[in-house]
């Protein structure tokens, strides 16, 4: 699976937005190297509402990872990027695409060059079924790479 799906994808409409909207954020200051990514996420749609907490590890550079996604999905939804401070962006997507429909709102802070996190919110539907999701996601470096690209 795509290590970037893993961090900001939880559903079939995944973060969206133009090339040239992408330039605003400032994920080049993330370093690369071995990132430990913690994922709550909370299924508001099920009664009662189910959490699960996933854990994962990737070698690479975040920036590359995330934009990869971000971009594989461009032409898809009308989005907009939004600045809320210097290092926290808000990337809000709206998507329609036949059986998949639905919202997105991903806020992504970057704390420090080894330090993210990103609050996501998605409500639509899929197949018919309404769908209603939040994720709070944190990543941070653990260090430099082993001998090769390793990804849990």
């Amino acid at each position: 699976m795509n290590t970037a799906f893993k961090l900001l994808a939880p559903l079939s409409f995944v973060l969206i937005a133009p090339s040239h909207a992408l330039d605003q954020l400032p994920l080049d200051q993330l370093q690369h190297g071995l990132w430990k990514v913690e994922r709550k996420i909370e299924k508001l749609e099920e009664n009662p509402v189910v959490r699960e907490t996933r854990h994962s590890e990737y070698c690479a550079s975040p920036k590359k990872e995330i934009l990869k996604t971000l971009r594989t999905a461009s032409y898809l939804c009308k989005t907009d990027v939004t600045k809320l401070a210097d290092n926290k962006f808000s990337i809000d997507a709206a998507c329609k695409l036949g059986i998949v429909s639905g919202t997105n709102k991903t806020t992504i802070t970057i704390a420090s060059p080894s330090e993210y996190s990103a609050e996501v919110e998605n409500k639509g539907s899929k197949l018919g079924e309404k769908q209603h999701r939040k994720e709070f996601i944190t990543a941070v470096r653990a260090g430099d790479c082993g001998g090769g690209e390793s990804k849990k």
